[in-house]
């Protein structure tokens, strides 16, 4: 374990944890991680992928600046099914969406490629933005498959801080509207989910009006010019 952490020590110890059994190599919880990192006086030189929340929050200045990306449970028919949502933390626009049966790597890591290829892109086919991703510290979202996409696009990722949900507060709040409508709506099978969930996101992008925006939709903002259009 000391040769992986001295070797990967921009990685906290949670990640740490689960990456050595997605590649074979250790099988020890995160609390015994960080008590051997710190036996072996390790913690101090891990400066970690969440240090800048020493500092003040980052905040979304423009589109496709941050992109935030969480998970809600949702029983579809008899089965318990989970949707995992992007959304532009500046424009508040829900960018991809999908409903999983599992909430695996390997299903996550899809979701994230899907929502990736929504990126403009250039002539070329290169994409023209990077957006920084922050998700919590879900095992989806630490894991390998998930890195894998991420580090392709060469996007950073960032983790909020541990028991702090105000800091993925934007994610929170728009998937909480989700829920409200989802709710009035039957979801009896995964294709009506499907067909009702469109609905309810494009409405969501192109109708309802937030206070936080100037009473604008997020598509204003993620794709438009809202200083061109009267409050």
């Amino acid at each position: 374990m000391r040769k992986y952490a001295t070797e990967h020590p921009e990685i906290r110890h949670p990640e740490l944890a689960w990456r050595m059994i997605d590649e074979d190599l250790a099988y020890l919880s995160p609390s015994t991680v960080y008590r051997n990192l710190c036996e072996e006086d390790l913690m101090c030189r891990r400066p970690g992928r969440n240090q800048y929340y020493s500092q003040e929050k980052e905040e979304a200045t423009h589109p496709d600046h941050i992109w935030g990306t969480d998970f809600m449970y949702r029983t579809i028919g008899k089965h318990q099914s989970f949707l995992i949502t992007f959304i532009d933390e500046y424009s508040r626009y829900l960018l991809d969406w999908e409903v999983m049966r599992r909430m695996d790597a390997l299903s996550i890591g899809q979701a994230a490629q899907a929502a990736l290829e929504t990126l403009p892109r250039d002539a070329q086919g290169k994409t023209t933005v990077q957006p920084m991703i922050r998700s919590d510290h879900g095992r989806g979202c630490i894991s390998r498959e998930f890195d894998e996409v991420l580090d392709y696009h060469q996007l950073i990722h960032r983790c909020f801080k541990a028991h702090c949900p105000e800091e993925n507060r934007i994610t929170k709040r728009a998937n909480r509207t989700l829920r409200e409508y989802m709710n009035e709506v039957d979801f009896s099978t995964k294709q009506r989910a499907a067909e009702e969930l469109k609905k309810i996101i494009d409405c969501y992008n192109q109708v309802r009006l937030h206070s936080s925006l100037g009473f604008k939709s997020p598509a204003v903002y993620y794709r438009g010019s809202p200083e061109t259009i009267d409050g």
